[in-house]
């Protein structure tokens, strides 16, 4: 799939100095920024974009289709699971509903993970064609057109819109692939896992069940490695704040000390200690809430870990 971004096309691109006569009267620059020895063509092309776009965007599609069809199934599993807890839906009723949700579930999250390594290769590949783009407009082109081109928007887009493309589609796909947060992918990871284990009997298993293992520590994997670089800035950033709340208590030690020897009056005290507790406190939350998400997460791939050695 996508392996056409390598292939050069055939049919090389028409000279762009075959223009009319009567076009912008910018061509002329152009004309001269493709005087190239005739050995080369200009603006050499590897791919074609619009095939590659095509398919590119038929893929977004689906992904973008399948997260939110997952993300629905996810919230309506969580919220019949609320309904057993409280007694509002029987056993038999919940097993029914949720062992549906869980075949929908099981087949957005293969879907999904198998997508998501075609964009994300799509878009290695489209970053390299952007680069040959570059290298190709490079070798033609001149400090004359370059100065032209950022006046002459004619001129610019017939230079430089190869490039702005392929911007725009990686763009498209960074846009796609973030859609679907790290915190969901592990959440929806943990609920499919445990619906495994809840449907594998010591003796039965099933080709779907055992691929949709493989495929979950296939990405367990992959967040487990991205995670372990966002762990080690989060807590950084934990060691940061503490260092603030530190220097805010010594600021609040000589506040104290300074009120005590008679430098500050009771206004101007209260008003110090005020805002000084204030930041102290906002710092401290800081602190909580980061290494509250640190634990969260360590948890969450240490549950899906548990989850899928148990069924294995």
């Amino acid at each position: 799939m996508l392996g056409f971004l390598f292939k050069r096309s055939k049919k090389a691109p028409s000279n762009l100095s075959q223009k009319s006569q009567s076009a912008h009267p910018s061509q002329s620059q152009l004309n001269r920024f493709q005087a190239a020895p005739q050995s080369k063509q200009p603006f050499p092309r590897s791919t074609s974009f619009k095939l590659v776009e095509d398919e590119v965007l038929t893929e977004l599609k689906t992904f973008e289709a399948y997260v939110k069809g997952m993300k629905e199934t996810s919230l309506k599993m969580e919220e019949l699971a609320k309904m057993l807890k409280s007694g509002d839906i029987s056993e038999s009723a919940y097993r029914l509903v949720v062992d549906e949700l869980g075949k929908e579930l099981s087949v957005a999250v293969e879907e999904i993970f198998r997508l998501r390594e075609v964009l994300e290769l799509a878009k290695a590949k489209a970053k390299l064609e952007w680069a040959k783009e570059k290298i190709g407009i490079r070798e033609y082109e001149t400090p004359e057109v370059r100065e032209l081109s950022k006046a002459d928007y004619y001129l610019r887009q017939e230079v430089y819109s190869p490039l702005y493309r392929w911007e725009d589609l990686i763009s498209k796909i960074d846009a796609a692939l973030s859609s679907l947060t790290m915190e969901e992918e592990i959440f929806t990871l943990e609920q499919y896992l445990s619906l495994v284990k809840e449907r594998l009997s010591p003796d039965v298993s099933s080709p779907e069940l055992e691929r949709g293992k493989v495929v979950c520590q296939q990405r367990l994997d992959s967040i487990s490695e991205k995670w372990a670089t966002i762990r080690r800035s989060k807590i950084e950033e934990v060691m940061n704040h503490e260092l603030k709340a530190s220097q805010l208590r010594d600021e609040t030690k000589e506040v104290e000390v300074r009120f005590n020897v008679g430098e500050f009056n009771q206004a101007v005290y209260e008003l110090k200690m005020s805002a000084l507790q204030g930041s102290l406190k906002n710092v401290e939350g800081e602190i909580s809430s980061v290494r509250s998400y640190i634990d969260d997460i360590d948890m969450k791939i240490f549950r899906c870990s548990e989850l899928l050695r148990e069924s294995a």
